[in-house]
């Protein structure tokens, strides 16, 4: 394993993504590194370049743990976190452990740090060599939620700044057309990169307004842009208008706002059908069986849950609206319904958060057949989210 990265002095204050894959190109991370904001594919592609710098063939067992402060029975092994950090593996030499959420679950309590902020001291100071604690957190690099960036920055630890784009100019972006804005220059770049497709600004710009904000929404109608349309050929605004439309208009999403809307009988009737008939992934392909039906149910499902779960957690320590609907991305025409589920508060959203985790163990596990899980699933959110409709 590359000797890690010692200077504290050099850690930065908050890098953006694309600096951070950089700098890890160039040298080898330190002991903690920390992916904080609201936009969960920048976390996620964090987390995923360490692995893959940690594991280049794979995890060859039991080199990777992943845990999350949201279930209450990971809570007590981030308590011992240096000992996760301290295991060993007959198969593999380096150890990574990733946190989901450190933060989530009961508060430490007036002027005592956050859970996060606790971790990365103590993996800085006793962590073992060959080892990585990944902490990826909903919370931001600034603001009065944010997670503790100067105790971060001192303790030598990497912060990668994960916040969601700009889908109109930023602040500091006057005079720019109403097109150019961060979420669109990421949609052309991606689409460059990722893709191997050309488009211009002003059709990132309308994709952005017809998928929205959620950067994985985007790289999945990119996807099927790509899939759909000739080798070579240039993205257009009307390949966004029908593709992506069309693809838009697949029940799925239906499905997924019946059932955080608590409307019942509706998320029943189109959960029937998903199985019943199957569904169409982002590519555009039939998935038929029950277990790829229940995949992308859950997904889909999830992301809504974090998203919306998220934006309760900020109304209620105090963010603003606007605040909350900038850190999830959320454009302004669907501002509404998206704050109504906010209002809901946390505590509903983090025991729906337990039907998710159960539904997908029943299911991983062998327990439970994929239909009976999706079906009690959509049933069980909908019906929690029914009982606080309009609250």
């Amino acid at each position: 394993m590359a000797a890690r990265s010692s200077s504290r002095s050099a850690a930065p204050a908050g890098m953006t993504p694309a600096a951070f894959l950089g700098r890890l190109a160039r040298e080898a991370p330190p002991r903690v590194v920390v992916a904080a904001g609201s936009e969960r594919w920048f976390r996620d592609r964090v987390v995923e370049a360490l692995v893959r710098r940690a594991f280049p063939d794979g995890d060859p067992g039991g080199g990777l743990v992943r845990l999350d402060a949201r279930r209450t029975e990971d809570r007590p092994r981030l308590d011992a976190v240096l000992d996760e950090l301290r295991g060993t593996s007959l198969f593999a030499e380096e150890r990574v452990v990733v946190v989901d959420e450190p933060d989530a679950g009961p508060s430490p309590g007036p002027g005592k740090p956050l859970r996060s902020t606790t971790l990365v001291k103590e993996a800085m100071a006793g962590a073992p060599e060959g080892s990585l604690l990944v902490l990826a957190t909903n919370r931001g690099v600034k603001g009065k939620s944010s997670v503790g960036a100067a105790a971060i920055g001192k303790a030598g630890a990497w912060l990668v700044d994960c916040r969601s784009l700009y889908d109109a100019p930023a602040p500091w972006e006057r005079g720019k057309a109403p097109h150019d804005h961060e979420l669109a220059r990421h949609v052309v770049e991606r689409a460059r990169t990722g893709h191997g497709r050309q488009l211009a600004l002003e059709v990132a710009h309308a994709m952005t307004r017809q998928v929205g904000s959620d950067l994985a929404a985007l790289e999945e109608a990119l996807a099927g842009l790509a899939l759909a349309l000739p080798a070579g050929a240039p993205i257009t605004t009307e390949d966004v208008a029908e593709i992506v439309g069309r693809s838009r208009e697949d029940p799925l999403w239906t499905l997924v706002d019946a059932v955080l809307d608590g409307q019942v009988t509706t998320a029943v009737d189109l959960a029937q059908q998903a199985f019943d008939r199957g569904i169409h992934d982002e590519r555009g392909s039939h998935v038929h069986t029950a277990s790829g039906v229940f995949a992308f149910l859950d997904r889909a499902l999830h992301g809504g849950w974090t998203k919306a779960f998220a934006a309760a957690e900020g109304l209620a320590r105090g963010d603003s609206e606007a605040e909350v609907l900038t850190a999830a991305g959320v454009p302004s025409f669907t501002a509404a319904p998206f704050l109504a589920r906010a209002r809901r508060g946390p505590k509903l959203y983090e025991a729906a958060g337990r039907l998710l985790f159960e539904a997908e163990a029943g299911v991983k596990t062998g327990r439970v057949p994929p239909r009976l899980a999706g079906e009690r699933l959509v049933v069980g959110l909908a019906t929690a989210f029914a009982s606080r409709r309009g609250a």
